[in-house]
């Protein structure tokens, strides 16, 4: 039995929704005969085993606010939204809602692919209470925002990802909501469409509609969302700025376990130079580089590290191969999530399976996006490595301080050697090799944090 249920009912000041203790409990069963003998037993044995989707989730959302919601596949997101929406009704606790909903909770959702777009709008709007006129105002103006052309007059089963998407979203945003509920759609449809979606957005909060956005994109609800939940195994972990939630769900989603190498263990200040090799009695200093050093069995570790993506390419002779890196951040050693303004060591250990003469080592940090962000090399550094030897390895070390913003990076890692030419012949070139996550900055959007200053030098009275 519900002990409470989604309600219409008027919330306290400018709160619009109100999520109070809410849980969702699933009953499992293993096959439909089993629900049926539950249902029939006469002693009421129960067949089913309990899913708790929702376990005692509050919070309240103001008029104008943006919230996301995130968490990871499984973690309740759409389950809350569906009784936000009033799709379903929560098993103990009250969700209040007060004003029209507006909800994008599936692709297509509510549209009989066998009609035509525009009459999907016009039986949408009808079924809403709008007159004829008020209908056909509407439709004229959701036909301008989708922009699909003539296929506005087709089937819309023969529309594709994009096409459902922009009609979906115009159909939901020109209803006059006060709570717009959107759940990964902005995620389908060109550049093009999505920068007008978020254009929408502002427009709509502008005029205090409140919007509770559900993405997978962290980037998406840093632009859309000013606060944020975090859900995890159906409770709310946390509740709070969406820089905050947004850095405490890439921990969740990549903690720092122990290393190979151990915690705690960082490089000495002494060790090699920004870029060298690594050799004799320096190597000591650093207990990275020992190991490196002495780990003489020559066994490729690259997939064993914390950030390796297994979809990397690789390229080059074959000349010289990279068999292991390390990223060290402070004192945690193979890291994942860099830390905001962080001094960022990364060792690559590299062996030689001919002689080279002018071994070129370097790096490179792209965007999950394939933006190229930033890239340097021993010869761009007009540094002379010492030669490649067959049969020997060598390891290097880069430094840097992470002056990104925040988000999802790639890190490129390579050897290569210049030609008779000029020209640069790669010996092993790893693309995409490591997946970072970079803390984001709560004083700086885009990519590079320029640290800018900023104070007002005067104030020039109005002239009367």
């Amino acid at each position: 039995m519900l002990e409470n249920s989604v309600s219409k009912q008027q919330v306290a000041g400018d709160v619009v929704i109100s999520v109070s203790n809410v849980s969702k409990t699933y009953k499992l069963y293993p096959s439909h005969q089993d629900r049926l003998k539950e249902a029939l037993h006469p002693f009421r044995k129960r067949y089913h085993t309990e899913f708790s989707a929702l376990h005692d989730v509050s919070f309240e959302i103001r008029k104008g606010e943006s919230v996301g919601i995130l968490g990871r596949n499984g973690a309740g997101k759409s389950t809350l939204l569906q009784l936000i929406a009033g799709v379903i009704s929560p098993t103990r606790g009250s969700v209040s809602v007060n004003g029209k909903v507006a909800a994008l909770l599936e692709l297509g959702a509510g549209f009989n692919p066998d009609l035509t777009g525009r009459e999907n709008v016009i039986l949408a709007g009808t079924i809403g209470g709008a007159s004829d006129e008020e209908v056909m105002k509407r439709v004229r103006v959701i036909e301008e925002f989708a922009d699909i052309g003539i296929f506005f007059d087709q089937p819309m089963k023969v529309y594709s990802s994009g096409m459902y998407a922009r009609v979906a979203f115009a159909n939901a945003i020109h209803v006059d909501p006060d709570v717009i509920i959107v759940d990964e759609i902005l995620g389908v449809g060109d550049a093009k469409f999505q920068e007008k979606c978020h254009r929408k957005l502002d427009e709509l909060r502008s005029r205090n509609v409140a919007i509770l956005f559900v993405s997978h994109s962290v980037n998406t609800i840093l632009a859309v969302c000013e606060r944020c939940i975090l859900l995890d195994k159906g409770e709310a972990n946390l509740i709070g700025s969406a820089v905050e939630v947004v850095n405490a769900y890439h921990g969740l989603l990549y903690g720092r376990p122990s290393a190979e190498l151990g915690k705690g263990r960082r490089p000495s200040a002494d060790g090699p130079g920004t870029l060298g090799f690594a050799s004799g009695p320096a190597a000591t200093t650093s207990p990275i580089v020992e190991w490196l050093l002495n780990d003489t069995t020559l066994v490729d570790r690259i997939s064993t590290r914390i950030s390796y993506n297994k979809d990397h390419f690789r390229t080059g002779s074959g000349q010289a191969r990279i068999l292991d890196y390390i990223v060290v951040v402070g004192e945690e050693t193979d890291a994942r999530v860099i830390r905001r303004d962080a001094d960022i060591e990364i060792y690559l250990k590299v062996k030689f399976t001919e002689d080279v003469p002018e071994p070129v080592v370097g790096l490179a940090i792209t965007k999950i996006d394939g933006i190229h962000v930033y890239g340097t090399n021993s010869r761009l550094m007009s540094l002379d490595l010492m030669p490649g030897r067959a049969g020997q390895f060598a390891v290097y070390r880069f430094k840097f301080s992470n002056e990104l913003v925040g988000g999802d990076y790639f890190m490129n890692f390579g050897v290569s050697t210049v030609g008779g030419n000029g020209e640069t012949i790669l010996l092993d070139n790893l693309r995409s090799v490591a997946h970072l996550v970079f803390e984001h900055t709560r004083e700086a959007t885009g990519m590079i944090n320029l640290h800018s200053a900023l104070e007002q030098v005067t104030l020039v009275p109005t002239m009367r």
